[in-house]
């Protein structure tokens, strides 16, 4: 999917209600944390944001991100080193998801846009967490 291209299906499908995720770290800029505020990209994951429209599951980022599901505050630590054991599932979770919800057909390249986005929120948790010492807190609003 292009950047800020409608979900597939057409503009009859759009919803805005869905699964915001959010990483926060220790010194996050102004600038790093107006980034976040995509319009409900799909693709910024390089900048701490993922989303999933409640389109149907799987969800991908309920599964990367339990913790933060499973608080009374939406709000989690996540060491960067379970964020990346996770990943593979969270991977072919997101694939099953464009599969089965939005009907994609054929080979999803791990490169694909909506798939490496998840890549690049665990790479910059990681690097966070590196420049910090500490494991970001995942937000997710849902």
């Amino acid at each position: 999917m292009a950047k800020h291209a409608l979900p597939r299906g057409g503009p009859l499908s759009y919803s805005t209600m869905g699964i915001d995720i959010y990483a926060k770290w220790r010194g996050q800029t102004e600038k790093e944390e107006q980034a976040q505020f995509t319009g409900f990209s799909v693709v910024h994951g390089h900048v701490g944001y993922l989303r999933e429209a409640y389109h149907g599951e799987p969800f991908a980022t309920k599964y990367l991100a339990a913790e933060a599901f499973e608080s009374s505050n939406g709000k989690a630590e996540i060491p960067a080193s379970v964020l990346r054991e996770r990943l593979p599932e969270t991977i072919r979770l997101a694939k099953e998801r464009q599969r089965e919800v939005y009907g994609r057909k054929g080979r999803i390249p791990d490169d694909d846009p909506e798939i490496q986005s998840f890549v690049d929120f665990v790479e910059l948790c990681e690097r966070k967490e590196r420049e910090t010492g500490e494991p970001v807190t995942i937000i997710a609003s849902y």
